[in-house]
């Protein structure tokens, strides 16, 4: 998600999922506190200080595991 928020539509886009499959993984990321819904004309859900960390640790095991890896000889 962005700093600014995202709509659920926009997130169901970004995702390559679907406004039924969506529903359960915002949820558990909402009572998790990695993310919050703003109410308003429409709503948007934005990324806590949580989430936040939550992603730069996610990055680092993602770098960690994908290091000195060649991606090709992985998929092949």
């Amino acid at each position: 998600m962005c700093g600014g928020g995202a709509t659920k539509t926009q997130i169901v886009y970004k995702s390559g999922l679907n406004f039924h499959t969506i529903i359960p993984y915002l949820d558990l990321l909402t009572h998790s506190g990695l993310v919050v819904r703003v109410d308003g004309e429409i709503p948007v859900y934005r990324t806590t200080a949580k989430g936040e960390a939550a992603l730069m640790h996610l990055r680092e095991v993602e770098r960690l595991v994908w290091a000195g890896t060649d991606e090709e000889k992985l998929i092949s």
